[in-house]
């Protein structure tokens, strides 16, 4: 018996008015707290918040950010002129004003107008810039990941409880509303218990491989390259390294600190993930991009988690869409990253026909096996299930979720309401990140030693 035969049972199933239902019309899902925050605040009553680094992530986080409601920029900071230039350009289109620039952030940190500081620099400096902001007073928003080395995180943790400040790590899947729509459907248990997660990716093009132009005209003149290379090893002006910094080991994660951290904050909100993975394999190589970088191009990781494992891969030689999948035995939840849908496929868990090993019977035994199976497994007309089938979540026509990120930050500053990617969620996160490059480039299992707070082979 072929094991895609459809049985009596599986034909009423898909016959009945019961198997209609998960065939009916999408779900649209509700916009973000960002969307209906549109009041108008008076100056006094905004947060006033200073930004640090404003390149190709710092210029959009900035332009999003001085379009909400209730906030206000008054002041940028970045090592390269001309990207100052770019802040007054982007706070000017949305506000018709200009701010005060310049190369040092302990200008921001000194300035009593600032609430919080805004955070998108190498992850070198993260934690240099954390730890002096919260010292100074100061709320911090800072892009993923947290962190450069394991140890940063804990400096970050207690620099932040010490001083009683906001930290919020903008990875914004944590302000999703797919993934707080996966969470809330897990929860209630649609797809039954998730014991597997997996995310994948794929680019396929110089931009998505961080193959950046530097700026035109860039030189020592109008960067200051000696901060910018803050403690890493002292080495002549290089511009490449300055546009393609995640590809180094000096100041960046590679693909683990640039695309694993998103799918990690996703999947660790989603199951309620409070700690670093136990353990972590990785595999991959540079297949395609042998321009000097220090990181693969391919790689894949295994995590395990109490109850739980997780696989991510990614890779920059290909094309793939980016999905994460929570696998349960009653369905699959999918997130696209497309920002356009995500989906529940349910399951049922069950037989739809006589199972395919009762062809290693005898005929007589064989027959009556089905026999027997149909009478106790095929519906009645008009009792069956509803079918196996796909429910479709839309999101809002350009729903951007770093807006519900940045949004819920200078919520928090306002409030004093906790963060909801505070530095503990970020560190566990960030340690996920550094197990998965510390498995591939020792070519053995990472594991997470709790007690000594660091990485082991």
């Amino acid at each position: 018996m072929d094991k895609n035969e459809i049985s009596r049972r599986e034909f009423v199933r898909r016959s009945t008015g019961a198997g209609i239902a998960l065939a009916a019309s999408p779900f649209f899902l509700e916009p973000g707290p960002a969307d209906g925050a549109t009041q108008t605040v008076s100056s006094s009553d905004r947060v006033h918040f200073g930004m640090i680094g404003i390149g190709m992530q710092g210029s959009g986080v900035l332009d999003t950010a001085v379009r909400l409601s209730g906030v206000e920029c008054v002041a940028a900071c970045d090592l390269h002129d001309d990207r100052q230039t770019l802040a007054n350009q982007i706070i000017g289109a949305a506000t018709s004003k200009t701010v005060a620039t310049t190369r040092r952030y302990r200008d921001l940190l000194d300035n009593k107008d600032i609430d919080c500081v805004v955070v998108a620099v190498p992850d070198h400096w993260h934690k240099q810039i954390i730890v002096d902001a919260c010292n100074a007073g100061k709320d911090v928003y800072c892009e993923k990941p947290m962190t450069h080395q394991v140890e940063e995180g804990f400096e970050i943790i207690e620099a932040a409880r010490k001083n009683g400040r906001i930290v919020q790590i903008g990875s914004q899947r944590r302000s999703s509303i797919s993934f707080a729509k996966a969470k809330e459907l897990i929860g209630q248990g649609t797809i039954g218990e998730v014991n597997f997660v997996e995310a994948v990716l794929g680019r396929n093009s110089p931009c998505g491989a961080w193959v950046y132009a530097p700026p035109p005209g860039l030189s020592p003149e109008n960067l200051d390259w000696k901060t910018w290379l803050g403690d890493a090893p002292t080495r002549a002006f290089d511009p490449i390294r300055f546009a393609r910094w995640r590809a180094y080991k000096d100041y960046g994660e590679g693909l683990s600190g640039d695309l694993y951290v998103h799918a990690l904050t996703g999947i660790h909100y989603v199951m309620g993930v409070e700690a670093p993975p136990q353990r972590a394999q990785s595999t991959g190589g540079l297949f395609y991009w042998k321009d000097g970088r220090e990181f693969p191009d391919v790689m894949s990781t295994l995590y395990d988690y109490p109850n739980l494992r997780v696989a991510v891969s990614m890779t920059q030689c290909t094309n793939r869409d980016g999905v994460t999948r929570f696998f349960g035995p009653r369905g699959v939840i999918e997130i696209h990253d497309d920002g356009a849908q995500m989906t529940v496929t349910r399951q049922d868990g069950t037989d739809d026909a006589p199972c395919y090993y009762c062809t290693s019977y005898p005929e007589k035994m064989r027959d009556a096996y089905k026999k027997a199976w149909h009478e106790e497994n095929d519906p009645k007309p008009g009792t069956a299930k509803a079918i196996e089938g796909t429910e479709t979540y839309i999101f809002p026509p350009n729903y951007r979720d770093l807006n519900d990120h940045l949004w819920s930050f200078f919520e928090s500053v306002k409030t004093r309401k906790p963060s909801v990617e505070d530095a503990v969620f970020g560190n566990n996160t960030s340690i996920a990140c550094h197990m998965a490059n510390h498995s591939y480039f020792h070519n053995s299992a990472a594991l997470w030693d709790a007690s000594r707070k660091r990485i082991t082979a």
